[in-house]
């Protein structure tokens, strides 16, 4: 196969094996990789056990995903744990770094994958693999150790319980010989405690962050993913000469791109300035439209703690940022720096203005492995809950009340979560299942949530093709999901796939269809393809069919590029149905519907029915929120319409 490498590892925790398998050329070219194969792999592994009366999904009406029904559990050794590169993952193009992880989600209960940079992605296909697919439990801590192509499973016993700096600097000095430096994902005190929103650490400024892929690799007993390949060289691609005139042309536009240089010099905090004119920041769990508190965490003050920069494999932009700050009785020295969804969850949405502070905070959870965005959150929501009085009923619940701005209390209670310790335990399932467990209407009508997921720090009110995008995202409340987030904010357009955006951020007429392009672009270019959604955006949708077809030979029309975006959202989207995903989630959460007084988007409320309406109609989804069975077999999705078709069977 032209640029893939053709195989993938199969680990086996139960029985301590590792075997090489192919990679079906057919199924690389209908999902093309990254989260594409591994929702085809994640289906193929679980679909017969439903087909043999496992589906325990809410067949039964509409309800809400609930991550304790459904076959697999996503704590159970059958959830299968999917890391994948995409094809042009290493092959030497700019924002072409990144891979996914993905699992059943245990926070959401639904499809959950999440993505990040770095270098091990790249090295993973150094040492001969596309992908890792892992099941099972080890009956101990075990790290997986993958060089020049061989695999072992190794003792971590004397890693459990540490943090991800710690866990990562010894096992890149342990295994970083030949001339090599070895490439880790880890997990943290989170992971391994089962924290519903745990994250996958790798590098230290990288992080697969969202829908608790690091509680999945706990669950398992597996602290960490170690690889090193042999010399840094991928399978040859279909047309190397091809390959290496567009990287030619693509470095030359990363040079003139605005968006590019702004990137490279202020990073993402960039969004932060920008947020604050538009409305875009979350603050006081998204009660208030504008803060002075906004202008203390923007890109002036950061520059002043600024001490380096950090890049991804091959990428030219270096957006990553190194700090040195003192703050709290502690000190980050030259480690990464918080990035924009860190400073507006951990910062503006608990009203912590301190920017050495919330470095601190967002340091502490890169060590204990959370998920910033679901961290800040949930901790939005209980602040805004205790204060009301409607989490009295839960013991411990005394040290949430009046701890807005509260640098120093945020941080006990992040540890808390990690450790699950007194409040921190009900804190670690997430605020949708926080908000659920008080058992009070009043509650839920707090949370900034969809489908279980909590709302990244973009705010449907200030660009409102952000609510249908956030609705349409399979893993819940997105803005990654599709290319809605860069539409609206970092002003990319591509007519060419019938992206041509006008520029009406505050405006719901039209994205519901706009959206179902973004979709399936999107399906490929951050997920299966695995480019970059900042640096990326130097890419044309023609730019992004000739790599793929450079690479693979595959010969990809347009049209068939965009089908397999279709195709990969649909199968993700389906694997949400089967576990009782309906029409009744594809809403905004009342507290992001509701209009702010002030700021750049007061008064702006998106109009999510009509966008909903043009959504459904677009995507061919039935009026359960399910595919229609043509749509899918047009697709070549039979076995999962058969699935479906069952589920409706036993809910009649």
């Amino acid at each position: 196969m032209n640029g893939y490498c053709g195989k993938l590892l199969r680990v086996d925790l139960d029985k301590g094996v590792a075997t090489d398998v192919p990679l079906d050329p057919a199924v690389a070219r209908a999902y093309v990789g990254g989260s594409g194969v591994a929702a085809h792999v994640f289906l193929e592994e679980v679909a017969p056990a439903l087909e043999g009366g496992s589906l325990r999904a809410a067949a039964a009406g509409p309800r809400r995903p609930d991550p304790g029904v459904g076959y697999p559990d996503p704590f159970g050794p059958d959830n299968p744990l999917i890391i994948m590169a995409g094809p042009l993952t290493g092959a030497r193009l700019p924002a072409a770094a990144r891979f996914t992880v993905s699992a059943r989600s245990p926070l959401t209960g639904v499809w959950g994958e999440a993505n990040s940079g770095g270098h091990f992605g790249a090295e993973l296909r150094f040492a001969g693999y596309d992908g890792v697919v892992i099941t099972g439990r080890a009956a101990s801590p075990r790290y997986l150790l993958i060089e020049e192509g061989r695999a072992s499973l190794e003792p971590a016993e004397s890693l459990w319980g540490k943090d991800t700096y710690e866990t990562h600097d010894l096992l890149t000095a342990r295994s970083g010989g030949g001339g090599r430096r070895a490439q880790a994902l880890v997990i943290g005190p989170a992971g391994e405690n089962l924290v519903r929103f745990a994250c996958i650490h790798h590098g230290k400024h990288h992080a697969a962050g969202r829908t608790g892929m690091g509680a999945v690799m706990g669950s398992k007993n597996l602290k960490a993913v170690v690889v090193r390949g042999a010399e840094g060289r991928l399978p040859p691609p279909a047309d190397g000469e091809a390959l290496k005139k567009l990287a030619g042309e693509l470095l030359a536009r990363v040079r003139e791109s605005m968006m590019v240089k702004t990137m490279s010099e202020v990073g993402t905090i960039a969004s932060m300035d920008i947020g604050a004119l538009i409305g875009d920041v979350p603050i006081a769990n998204w009660t208030r439209g504008a803060w002075d508190g906004l202008e203390k965490l923007g890109t002036a003050p950061y520059s002043e703690q600024l001490t380096g920069t950090s890049s991804c494999y091959a990428c030219p932009i270096g957006c990553y940022r190194k700090v040195t700050v003192s703050s709290l009785g502690r000190e980050v020295r030259n480690e990464a720096g918080a990035e924009y969804e860190t400073l507006a969850m951990l910062g503006a949405n608990l009203l912590v203005s301190d920017l050495a502070a919330v470095q601190v905070l967002g340091d502490a959870c890169n060590r204990l492995g959370l998920d910033t965005i679901s961290t800040g959150g949930t901790l939005g929501f209980a602040l805004e809950a205790a204060d009301a009085g409607l989490l009295d009923g839960f013991a411990g619940s005394e040290k949430l009340k009046r701890a807005w701005g509260d640098a120093a209390r945020v941080l006990e209670l992040i540890e808390d979560m990690a450790y699950r310790r007194g409040i921190g335990d009900r804190l670690a399932e997430g605020s949708a299942a926080l908000a659920r467990g008080t058992g009070r209407p009043e509650a839920e009508a707090l949370l900034a949530t969809v489908k279980g997921l909590e709302a990244p720090a973009h705010d449907p009110r200030a660009a409102h093709g952000m609510g249908i995008a956030y609705v349409a995202a399979n893993r819940g409340a997105c803005h990654m999901g599709s290319m809605m987030f860069n539409l609206e904010i970092t002003g990319y357009v591509a007519p060419e796939v019938g992206l041509d955006y006008d520029g009406m951020q505050q405006v719901s007429t039209g994205k519901g269809l706009m959206q179902r392009r973004a979709d399936d672009f999107g399906c490929v270019f951050g997920q299966a393809a695995v480019l970059c959604h900042l640096g990326g955006t130097i890419y044309t949708p023609g730019d992004l069919l000739a790599a793929l077809n450079a690479v693979t030979g595959f010969g990809y029309t347009m049209d068939e590029m965009l089908e397999c975006g279709a195709r990969i959202w649909h199968l993700k989207r389906g694997i949400g149905n089967l576990y009782g995903l309906r029409r009744e989630d594809d809403r905004l959460p009342a507290r992001l519907m509701e209009p702010l007084e002030d700021g750049g988007a007061a008064g702006s409320v998106p109009d999510m029915e009509a966008m909903l309406a043009e959504w459904y109609e677009a995507r061919g989804l039935d009026a359960a929120g399910r595919a229609r069975r043509e749509v899918l077999e047009t697709l070549g999705l039979r076995r999962l319409a058969d699935l479906l078709d069952a589920v409706g069977d036993s809910a009649a």
